[in-house]
């Protein structure tokens, strides 16, 4: 099978797409951020030929020409948020399966139109879903789609790609030396919209004062003013008791390097996803129409986590994923898991199980191409 895979967004999605497809004849049409980053992160999974594209509006005859050369089946379009106009130049003209990934259900089938130009938007990201043969989404907006939007899981075909998977036999690039700690990573730039963290740190300034064996790593760059207003509160809380929030700093670059060595080197992943994510136009409902990523992240590094109580516990990972209610119940149940080290090594087991749902060879039996 000859495949050609457009990813100028998420590198950590192409690499999921080119290990579901290991096996194919590959070409990708990347930024060049894209590349380095995918290259950075695992340059294993890097295989094929790389075209390097400024963006899909200017590229689309390039990809449509390309495509056609290469006598491509399967043409795979990862999450776009512009350049809608090349896009349809692409799938208008070519005539392998196509398959749009969307994480954003509401932006791309219920977006509002408020503006001539927003109407027009719409109606080119109908046209260009109405041409491809899939939809690809993730966990929680597959069986929203499929169980609860039954008019929409009808209009089209929908299938089940994860954002990240679990590459069994990975090499672990960071190695833990002090584990006196338990560590929690919350992966994620912190930005208001996405995620709120008034409940974790009302958590973390309680288990500074108990000076508890504890770090809170924080895998994501600190966005605008609320996101600096939580990394003073960080300071202020690591004044209390060194080591308790570690954190990227503010003013550097972010890397892939960082955020894998704080996964790599965690015990529990920590989700305080909001329950609404209001952007690019319209409302997506976090865990129905738009997924978290904390999921995937526990997936890839088999790790247990907890999730808000809004966002439900996938099936998959039925005991080494948890709810949390309120800032009293995050804090029982971390300081659970201080006192009964037992319960973690559980939670890590059954994590460990849970995450052979998602390898590529897992979600590639399921594709139906």
């Amino acid at each position: 099978m000859k495949v050609a895979i457009i990813e100028t967004v998420h590198y950590q999605y192409g690499l999921t797409l080119s290990a579901i497809f290991k096996e194919a004849d590959k070409v990708f049409f990347v930024t060049r951020d894209i590349h380095d980053s995918m290259h950075a992160y695992d340059a294993s999974s890097c295989v094929g030929e790389f075209i390097i594209i400024p963006d899909v509006e200017e590229a689309a005859d390039l990809i449509t020409r390309t495509c056609r050369q290469h006598g491509v089946d399967l043409l795979l379009i990862s999450p776009i948020f512009k350049d809608f106009t090349g896009l349809y130049k692409v799938v208008s003209q070519l005539e392998c399966t196509k398959v749009l990934t969307t994480h954003n259900i509401n932006f791309w089938f219920r977006s509002r139109f408020r503006t001539w130009k927003y109407y027009k938007e719409r109606k080119l990201k109908q046209a260009i879903a109405r041409r491809c043969d899939y939809i690809a989404v993730e966990d929680f907006l597959y069986e929203h789609v499929t169980r609860h939007d039954r008019k929409l899981g009808n209009q089209f075909k929908f299938i089940y790609i994860p954002f990240t998977l679990f590459k069994p036999g990975r090499e672990i690039r960071f190695h833990r030396q002090d584990h006196s700690r338990l560590q929690v990573v919350l992966p994620g730039s912190i930005h208001w919209e996405r995620r709120r963290y008034e409940t974790v740190l009302e958590v973390i300034r309680y288990f500074a004062r108990q000076k508890a064996p504890i770090t809170f790593s924080f895998a994501g760059k600190a966005i605008g003013d609320y996101g600096l207003h939580v990394v003073r509160e960080l300071d202020k809380a690591n004044d209390t008791w060194p080591g308790i929030a570690r954190f990227y700093p503010p003013n550097e670059p972010a890397t892939p390097e960082m955020f894998l060595h704080e996964m790599e080197t965690s015990d529990l992943v920590l989700s305080t996803s909001t329950t609404r994510f209001r952007a690019l136009g319209t409302t997506e409902h976090i865990g129905s129409t738009k997924p978290t990523g904390a999921i995937q992240d526990m997936n890839s590094f088999q790790l247990p986590g907890l999730l808000p109580a809004h966002l439900n516990v996938p099936r998959n990972l039925a005991g080494s994923v948890f709810n949390y209610t309120s800032a009293s119940d995050l804090r029982d149940r971390l300081q659970q898991l201080l006192d009964h080290p037992d319960t973690l090594r559980q939670w890590k087991e059954r994590a460990r199980e849970n995450s052979n749902n998602f390898t590529a060879e897992k979600i590639r039996e399921q594709l139906p191409f």
